[in-house]
């Protein structure tokens, strides 16, 4: 058994140039644990507060340390329950879900590494699987948002992401070089028709003056230079509807319309019509259940309706959005919730409802592939690190690849 022997924290950037914490759980056995904290720009309600990199640090170092130095680094449960009753308060508002999460990871890598295995096989045992062999392996389906909008980008687009997603039985190894494939097609045919080609914060193209259907338009001519649509790779959206969601209306400025709830149900109709879409995220604001209801008894049998600010990785939240029937796919971000116990216990409850799970990055994020380990642990349907662009995204799909190359 190795215990904490000690916790320290220091501050460093994300992806944005914006300040976050890192930190470094030492056992006494000499392995060691490193863990940034990504921060989102598309955040949901209720999601776990941050407190300033400053703040964080310091609860890390004089608050956290001080209760969890001497424990035992294997019973993740009980460091973070401790964590959690320490902050007392529903959202960790107190000592930051940042401080939280960055201990509470850090201590996994720290096991993995004095177990002497792979992440991904101590994240499956606390997850409740026995870890599996190489063969055994279940490999999500990459998605790749590979046009920006929303609070990704600076381009007057409403819809955050305009993704692409390979087929379901497509290899890994395959789907990546498909990711790629498109996003450099991609590129080819937003700049023959003068479109600039500078990148958002998920590293998706962020060309000025396209609407929805023009942006799915060129993404679906990108896709068709090589593969089939609606057969070897199929359409995604990231809405993000909360984002644009003003005075009870839809606000789609690029369009000029503002749109009821029923007339922006009626807007997803005609897309589903015209484009192979089969996922669709937070398509409506998260308070508008109304529109998530109506969503769901519709389209779900032909259809990912994902939930991210709905249910933000908060299992309680995510109770009432299967009795309430609102979804079928789920988003799963370790630092909307605080602790890796608790992500778990929202996978195991998404899984109970027999809903798809996606693990997903933050647009503010690191070179870090955490999740990625946590994708192959859980099993996980599909991984969202944006675009196949930038080091901080590709740091995600590149250690999938590497787990990959090295059990086939």
């Amino acid at each position: 058994m190795a215990s904490i022997e000690n916790v320290t924290s220091r501050k460093i950037l994300n992806s944005r140039g914006e300040w976050t914490i890192e930190t470094k759980v030492f056992l006494d056995d000499g392995s060691i644990g490193v863990q940034p904290v990504p921060n989102g720009a598309s955040e949901g309600e209720n999601e776990a507060v941050d407190v300033d990199p400053e703040t964080a640090i310091d609860i890390v170092n004089n608050t956290i340390a001080n209760v969890l130095i001497g424990k035992d680094a294997e019973n993740q449960k009980d460091l973070d329950e401790t964590m959690v009753k320490l902050d007392g308060t529903p959202n960790k508002s107190k000592m930051g879900g940042n401080s939280i999460l960055s201990v509470s990871l850090a201590v996994s890598k720290a096991c993995a590494v004095s177990k002497n295995i792979n992440l991904y096989e101590h994240l499956a045992t606390l997850y409740g699987k026995r870890p599996k062999n190489g063969g055994d392996l279940h490999f999500p389906t990459p998605i790749f948002n590979v046009l920006n909008g929303g609070k990704h980008a600076r381009n007057d687009l409403s819809f955050q992401e305009f993704m692409v997603i390979p087929a379901l039985n497509t290899p890994y190894n395959i789907a990546y070089q498909m990711g790629v494939n498109i996003y450099h097609s991609l590129e080819e045919v937003l700049s023959s028709d003068d479109f600039e080609t500078a990148v958002g914060d998920e590293g998706g193209y962020e060309p000025h003056g396209l609407c929805c259907t023009t942006a799915l338009d060129y993404v679906k001519q990108a896709i068709e230079k090589k593969y089939d649509v609606g057969s070897d790779v199929f359409l995604g959206m990231d809405i993000a509807a909360g984002s644009f969601f003003e005075n009870d209306k839809y606000n789609i400025s690029e369009e000029n319309i503002e749109l009821s709830t029923s007339e922006l149900f009626e807007y997803y109709e005609r897309l589903l019509d015209k484009y192979e879409l089969i996922y669709l995220e937070d398509p409506f604001y998260e308070k508008d259940r109304e529109g998530w209801r109506r969503f769901y008894s519709k389209h779900s049998d032909k259809l990912m309706i994902v939930a991210d600010d709905l249910v933000v990785t908060n299992p309680v939240l995510l109770a009432g959005v299967i009795k309430d029937k609102l979804a079928n796919a789920v988003i799963v971000k370790p630092n909307q919730i605080g602790t890796l116990t608790e992500t778990l216990e929202f996978v195991r409850l998404a899984r109970k409802a027999k809903m798809n799970v996606i693990v997903s990055h933050r647009s503010g994020d690191n070179v870090d592939s955490f999740i990625s380990d946590l994708a192959i642990g859980i099993d996980a349907d599909f991984i969202k690190s944006g675009a196949p662009a930038r080091g901080e995204r590709v740091a995600k799909y590149n250690r999938i690849l590497e787990i990959w190359d090295n059990n086939n």
